[in-house]
């Protein structure tokens, strides 16, 4: 089963791209580290207060797949720095 979840955000103390791919390039150094899941920034690559990830995972059932992403999103959702807006899971 491959799972992915893409999570889109608002960064609202953000004053630059540089700030951006800061807080940016922190969530997926974390996310890849503490879960070994694949993690990328997908869009809004030129706006300093959104962004969006995509993370996917392979798992036997769909049932560990959500469960691991679901933590996942959780821990860029605990985050002060940015508001977690919309999240989207889709199955393969």
């Amino acid at each position: 089963m491959i799972g992915s979840v893409r999570v889109e955000c608002m960064l609202y103390d953000v004053h630059s791209l540089k700030e951006k791919r800061s807080i940016i390039k922190q969530i997926t150094h974390q996310i890849h580290k503490q879960f070994n899941i694949s993690i990328t920034e997908i869009d809004y690559h030129d706006l300093w207060q959104r962004c969006a990830f995509e993370m996917a995972t392979v798992s036997v059932d769909q049932v560990m797949a959500e469960k691991i992403l679901r933590q996942a999103v959780n821990v860029i959702d605990e985050r002060s720095d940015l508001e977690v807006t919309i999240v989207n899971f889709e199955w393969l």
